[in-house]
């Protein structure tokens, strides 16, 4: 069963079976997505609730602290656990073509020059996993990158 076979294994057979389906990924983009939106749409409703907004803090500051986080979600997340907070939630893990865990540079080749080509191709560089055999994006390619389904160890005493 392949729920039971670690995300780390280099057998590429398990690895294939293991590739992240499309709307997993989608589901994993959204989440992400949502909590780049927190900040500013939380703003945007108690503007509109309490006539004028709470005036704890202004637009801008809402803004930046959406993309700061955002930045921790999509860049430094990744490069210290190869998940981003969608990911996790989505059971998803960055791990390298050969099936071991990728290094630290292809992590961040991948989450931020690989992710600013997807987006100039309007998101077709994502769309390329629907045509791939191991459901690999633009940024995976460049980096040498694979997503998997990744399993929890079981511990046994």
């Amino acid at each position: 069963m392949a729920a039971a076979i670690d995300a780390q294994s280099t057998d590429t057979d398990v690895l294939d079976e293991l590739s992240a389906p499309f709307l997993l990924r989608c589901g994993a983009l959204l989440i992400d997505y949502i909590i780049f939106l927190i900040f500013p749409v939380g703003g945007l409703l108690s503007d509109r609730i309490f006539s004028g907004g709470l005036d704890i803090v202004a637009d801008s500051t809402l803004w930046f602290l959406a993309t700061l986080i955002s930045i921790v979600n999509i860049v430094f997340l990744p490069l210290i656990c190869r998940q981003s907070i969608g990911k996790v939630l989505t059971g998803l893990r960055i791990i390298s073509v050969k099936g071991e865990r990728s290094s630290g540079g292809a992590v961040l080749l991948r989450q931020t020059l690989g992710y600013v080509l997807t987006l100039a191709t309007l998101g077709l560089g994502f769309l390329i996993c629907l045509f791939t055999p191991k459901a690999r994006t633009l940024h995976d390619y460049l980096a040498g990158t694979r997503v998997v389904r990744a399993t929890r160890r079981e511990i046994r005493s």
